[in-house]
């Protein structure tokens, strides 16, 4: 049976004795003594760990405490206001950046496409490797500055644009969800300005580089001749699988994992591009159409550029020329201008690039959902047409044979 001994020294205090003899002393308040604090255990060791607990310990902290009530205020809310402040505060500690990005990539770009859910996480890992191991919490407004200032002196402005729009979407996510309470990039300006690119290559250059890609190595000759057909990105085309293709349907189905969007796409391939993929060997057990030795998707983008480049500065010095700097992309650009002058419908040019902007955004993309399917046939094999005569050197800007293309359907 327990036993209460009440001080008479001073009220509310007491001592409870268990049957096993332990001693505990607690303090009670309030209303009939609602409120109740337990201070110690006789004979135990104090807070700090050094001394013993006494009864004259205790009395002079039921006494301090008392004073306080007196004062209006509450010992027991304020010891769980440090409590719970405590809590708080470990818990911040231990939701890192690194934490953040792990939980923003898993729970957050779930949806997102593969390539995107994998790459920006270790972009962002890259750019803020410093503060990996710190709390979120302490990366500050003038740290994000310092890390985008480093970012844009090291990897250039648009590395340094990219880190700010994922890092500020990133700490949005977890504000949402009460994980923090500020976020130190959106008051960030964007680092650099961006400029809308406007390369499109001409005819001269398209043949060029349709003719030093003769010249690559495998599997770089298929890929930069189907970069050039298929209007499509570099890492859709590099890292193609034997199961989205229907070569005798002429068509290369996209899932939705591997597209920018998260949209599935469907490619329609003309005759030349089918020729193409049927002179690339297939191995047996391949998954990628341009498998490496290791089974990955290949790599090198870079190397071979530098030799494209030189073979365009060498067609284009023949002509009295001298090439504008252009990147890979500007293929899809030059492909999409290329659609537009064969006579090619602007909605028909989207739906082929598998872009959900211009017309196809907003109600009309919900309520529209004619995939224009058979005017993309026609564009392929308009679009084949006119690189191959751009090769032959007999490209004819009068002549549209996307309505030709579409009439023989």
């Amino acid at each position: 049976m327990r036993l209460r001994i009440s001080d008479t020294r001073v009220p509310g205090f007491s001592v409870l004795v268990s049957p096993t003899g332990r001693r505990r002393f607690v303090f009670r308040y309030g209303e009939a003594g609602a409120r109740k604090e337990t201070l110690g255990y006789f004979g135990e060791k104090d807070a700090t760990g050094e001394a013993d607990f006494t009864t004259a310990r205790a009395r002079a902290m039921a006494e301090s405490r008392r004073g306080k009530v007196r004062d209006g205020q509450d010992p027991v809310a304020e010891r769980q206001a440090v409590v719970a402040a405590r809590e708080a505060e470990l818990a911040a500690a231990a939701y890192t950046v690194d934490r953040l990005i792990d939980d923003w990539a898993s729970l957050h770009l779930v949806e997102r496409a593969k390539s995107y859910r994998t790459n920006v996480p270790v972009q962002m890992r890259k750019g803020l490797a410093e503060w990996l191991k710190t709390p979120a919490t302490d990366l500050k407004r003038q740290h994000a500055v310092q890390v985008l200032d480093r970012t844009k002196k090291n990897g250039g402005p648009i590395a340094a644009n990219r880190l700010h729009a994922v890092a500020r979407a990133c700490w949005t996510w977890a504000m949402k969800r009460g994980a923090l309470t500020e976020n130190p990039w959106t008051a960030i300006p964007r680092p650099s300005r961006e400029i809308a690119r406007e390369r499109v290559l001409s005819d001269d250059e398209l043949a060029i580089l349709w003719r030093a890609a003769d010249q690559l190595d495998e599997p770089w000759r298929p890929i930069v001749k189907l970069l050039m057909l298929t209007d499509q990105r570099r890492g859709e085309v590099a890292g193609m699988r034997w199961e989205e293709l229907d070569l005798p349907g002429c068509a290369w189905h996209l899932p939705k994992d591997r597209t920018k969007n998260g949209r599935s796409h469907t490619v329609p391939l003309a005759p030349e591009a089918i020729e193409i993929l049927d002179g690339v060997r297939r191995f047996e057990g391949a998954v990628l159409v341009f498998e490496g030795a290791r089974g990955t998707v290949p790599s090198g983008f870079g190397k071979v550029k530098l030799r494209l480049d030189k073979k365009l500065e060498e067609g284009l010095a023949e002509k009295g020329r001298v090439p504008t700097p252009w990147v890979v992309h500007d293929f899809r650009r030059t492909v999409a201008t290329g659609f537009q002058r064969l006579g090619v419908r602007l909605e028909v040019t989207e739906a082929f690039l598998n872009h959900v902007c211009g017309s196809r955004a907003g109600i009309v993309g919900i309520y529209q959902r004619h995939q224009w399917q058979t005017e993309k046939v026609a564009a392929a094999a308009a679009w084949a047409t006119h690189v191959m005569r751009c090769v032959r050197g007999s490209s004819d800007e009068n002549v549209v044979p996307f309505v030709a293309a579409r009439e023989a359907l």
